[in-house]
């Protein structure tokens, strides 16, 4: 990835901080998308410094088609275009249970929102400069939960779900273009968010290992392992793979999604 530019939401912390580090890693130039989180942005900048690469910090809420733009066409004129776009930005809702007769509209809306609406402003924003090029890759960061579906977990898996399917849309819509668009489907992440689910159990450490077990790898998995796919699904060791929804996950999806929490 020497050189290309990238653009990554949500890379304040867990998944897409590792996902940026990595990219710097590879030689890219980085973007970091943040909404609040500007502290941890700034730690994510400092991380992509340190892997000796030059990165930009970049404000924007997803769910702004004005924001999304502004912040794309920042990064264009600052590096010449983008060649690759990582759409990590996601939520949960706030809804405790997450299930269609209970869940608040407005919820719904803002996991949507973020989580697909995101997904397709910020590739609406960097499709032309990539179309002109004659190349590009957009990697999205799904979920298991996308495939799979979950129990009181509603608008969290129809914004995922959405995902890949738009992902497998986007792939026969711009691959003459030679725009690739793939995209990942994480298990159990200790990430921020699920880290917090964690602490808010009356065991945190059975809650742990529960999650542990039920992946047939038996344990859960780091934000760098995520981010060793996005790296090979942006760069040219990926060359032929458009249209794919990969998940990383030890395994859980190949169990039968045993266990549905």
């Amino acid at each position: 990835m020497e050189g290309q530019a990238a653009l990554i939401t949500g890379a304040g912390s867990g998944i897409g901080r590792a996902i940026a580090v990595a990219f710097a890693r590879e030689g890219a130039r980085v973007g970091i998308n943040y909404c609040r989180n500007e502290e941890g942005a700034a730690r994510t900048l400092e991380l992509v410094r340190g892997e000796g690469a030059e990165g930009a910090l970049v404000r924007a809420d997803v769910s702004s088609a004005q924001e999304v733009a502004a912040m794309v066409r920042e990064l264009e004129a600052r590096w010449q275009g983008l060649e690759v776009l990582v759409n990590n930005s996601g939520i949960g809702t706030s809804a405790s249970p997450d299930r269609v007769a209970e869940i608040d509209e407005a919820d719904w809306d803002r996991v949507l929102d973020v989580n697909l609406k995101g997904v397709m402003l910020a590739c609406r924003a960097v499709l032309p400069g990539m179309m002109r090029r004659g190349s590009g890759v957009i990697v999205n960061i799904s979920s298991i939960r996308g495939l799979l579906g979950n129990p009181s977990l509603a608008s969290y898996c129809a914004s995922k779900g959405g995902q890949v399917l738009l992902t497998r849309s986007l792939a026969l819509d711009y691959a003459r273009y030679g725009v690739r668009v793939n995209c990942i489907c994480p298990g159990f992440v200790l990430s921020e968010m699920l880290a917090g689910y964690i602490a808010r159990q009356a065991d945190p450490a059975a809650a742990q290992r529960a999650f542990a077990a039920m992946a047939p790898l038996n344990r859960i998995g780091r934000p760098e392992e995520i981010a060793a796919a996005a790296v090979f699904l942006a760069s040219r060791s990926s060359s032929f793979v458009t249209g794919v929804a990969l998940p990383v996950d030890g395994g859980y999806t190949a169990s039968g999604a045993r266990d549905l929490l």
